[in-house]
């Protein structure tokens, strides 16, 4: 039995190394094309073929690694809810999680997705190869072209940036004492008895750190990736080696495991150059959150306290802000509103009424180094982080079924009334009164579940209406539009040559919107009704104020649209599109509708 896991675990490596030098003889041009004038084509082959023949210890590893999975399915499940393909998404996830998987993921719960999602892309990962070879290429399919080739140039800068590395240490670091010809490197020679780097030779020996630094460090990026500054220098033996490792980094770890995949998926040679292949997606694991360690409590996120209610902090309206989506709040400016207040505005929960933030996470992320700012902040989304799994847990619950609860309401008075009809000895006394509190609790329960009915019902309603409402509105737009399109081309009609300029209205009208040549030719027409420079933030008062409310739109901001939007909606006011970029058609067009308005 050892003896053939021995022959396999050689067979695979002898693979792993066959692929590594046929991708290494495939993109040989390519690199030394990108490295032509820095460094000479031998030294780039002999590079090359060093790190590709080598099988990596952890090649064979990264293609089933939970942890390294687990980031690209991450990836992959943001880019699905950022781009709503949820529907193309859940019917390619199995069903079941087969326990023949045998995988154990890291101690990881995200703040965006659920356990099953995590587990069920990584499932189709694990399997990529055999049983869902398909789901897995559909899956990478849902990305689109541009986003999918922007990771994949992120992986081939990355492996670009490693091998400038390795080259540079191999090729311009250089044995400051050259081997003296005493006794064998265990390098040269490789049936010497294996030892410890650290211990002490028993004969003097030279160091490989020393005399191969290139194929030392090569060999030990894998070790170092994280370590301290002190332990990268001391195993590199040269500074700037040591200099060198520091200096290699991952921005997006993420996107880096996404796209090895999908450069697996396309065939590419990036994926099969042995130690440089493993030397990024390594790199990548470790810049994971669970890449350090298994997770801990250190602290709780939070402990008791009262949170601060005093009103201290002036409200000041976003006006200066280009933030489209911050609350623009019906409340004067200057006004004192409490902490508490201000988060309720900004994102519709309260505050927890008996905690704060826990003074002693933040003092232990000061200690990790990290800025006070910074360590304030993450103690903030550590208190509320805690909250997800119970959140979850409310929105996970399954529906009411109130059919089947009413069902065995009806079970259970049926059981009474049997046992009525039985003796009336101890026994059945007992029964029936345990029998009547179990009945009594079950239509308390079916209360309740009535009750949450109803009011998601009240919710939903509410959801409703505001969609009548954008329907309705969508569909007055569409109707200016049309009108719009309509009249491009057709000669120019007579029907509002009776309209006598300037016009006098009796409602109350404002304007928003539009040029300043348009605002100009306009207003000498329509003298009743206010124009409001396109520059200027809209008066939520004013708008409150109008009867209704016209809008051009070839020259208004989404931040000044939506802030009429929702005022005109909240108050029940009509919001008209102009049709024309023409004022004169203009001001035909809101007196036409006012006339119409008045009979």
């Amino acid at each position: 039995m050892f003896m053939r896991e021995e022959s396999d675990r050689f067979a695979r490596a002898g693979a792993i190394a066959k692929a590594g030098e046929q991708a290494a003889r495939a993109s040989v041009g390519f690199f030394c094309k990108y490295f032509d004038g820095k460094y000479q084509r031998v030294d780039i082959v002999k590079a090359l073929a060093t790190a590709a023949t080598l099988p990596s210890p952890s090649a064979e590893r990264l293609s089933t690694s939970p942890c390294f999975l687990l980031g690209a399915a991450l990836w992959l499940l943001d880019y699905v809810k950022n781009h709503d393909l949820e529907d193309k998404f859940y019917p390619l996830l199995p069903d079941e999680l087969d326990d023949e998987i045998g995988f154990v993921t890291p101690t990881v719960d995200d703040l965006r997705h659920t356990l099953d999602e995590m587990l069920g892309v990584i499932a189709v990962f694990m399997k990529r190869k055999t049983s869902s070879r398909q789901a897995f290429r559909k899956l990478w399919g849902l990305v689109d072209k541009e986003t999918a080739g922007s990771i994949k140039s992120a992986f081939k800068d990355a492996v670009l940036d490693y091998l400038d590395r390795f080259l540079e240490v191999s090729t311009r670091v250089t044995p400051s004492t050259p081997h003296d010809g005493g006794a064998p490197s265990v390098l040269a020679n490789p049936n010497a008895p294996k030892r410890d780097w650290l211990d002490e030779p028993e004969f003097p020996m030279a160091s490989p750190a020393k005399e191969q630094p290139g194929l030392w460090f090569l060999t030990h990026t894998a070790l170092l990736i994280g370590a301290s500054p002190e332990t990268i220098r001391e195993t590199l033996y040269y500074r700037r080696s040591a200099d060198l490792m520091e200096g290699f980094r991952i921005q997006d770890p993420y996107a880096i495991c996404a796209a090895c995949l999908l450069l697996e998926r396309d065939g590419d040679v990036l994926t099969d150059l042995n130690m440089l292949t493993a030397a990024v997606v390594l790199c990548a694991e470790r810049r994971l959150p669970w890449g350090a360690d298994e997770s801990f409590t250190f602290a709780r996120p939070f402990e008791k306290g009262s949170p601060d209610h005093s009103l201290l902090y002036p409200f000041s309206p976003n006006e200066n802000t280009e933030e489209e989506y911050l609350p623009d709040a019906d409340i004067e400016e200057g006004e004192r509103l409490s902490e508490g207040q201000l988060f309720y505005l900004a994102t519709g929960y309260a505050l927890p009424r008996d905690q704060v933030p826990s003074g002693r996470l933040r003092e232990w992320f000061i200690e990790q180094g990290l800025p006070e700012t910074r360590a304030e902040a993450l103690s903030w989304g550590a208190w509320f982080a805690s909250y997800v799994d119970e959140l979850r847990a409310r929105r996970l619950v399954t529906p009411f079924d109130s059919d089947g609860f009413e069902d065995y309401i009806k079970s259970l008075e049926e059981d009474l009334l049997e046992l009525d009809k039985e003796s009336k000895d101890e026994d059945s006394a007992v029964r029936v009164e345990e029998l009547a509190r179990q009945l009594k609790e079950s239509r308390r329960i079916l209360h309740d579940a009535d009750v949450r009915a109803r009011q998601l019902q009240e919710q939903l309603r509410a959801v409703e209406e505001d969609a009548l409402r954008d329907k309705a509105e969508l569909s007055q737009l569409r109707e200016t539009l049309f009108e719009l399109r309509s009249r491009e081309g057709t000669p120019e009609e007579k029907a509002e040559a009776e309209i006598a300029f300037p016009w006098r209205g009796e409602r109350r009208i404002v304007a928003f919107g539009g040029h300043d040549t348009w605002r100009k030719a306009i207003r000498p027409m329509l003298p009743d009704v206010r124009f409001f420079d396109r520059e200027m933030l809209p008066d939520i008062n004013v708008v409150k104020s109008a009867d209704v409310v016209w809008i051009q739109t070839n020259a208004i901001s989404h931040k000044f649209y939506y802030r009429i939007i929702d005022t005109a909606r909240k108050e029940n006011i009509p919001v008209r599109y102009f049709g024309s970029a023409s004022a004169r058609k203009c001001a035909e067009q809101l007196v036409m509708n006012e006339l119409a308005a008045a009979e």
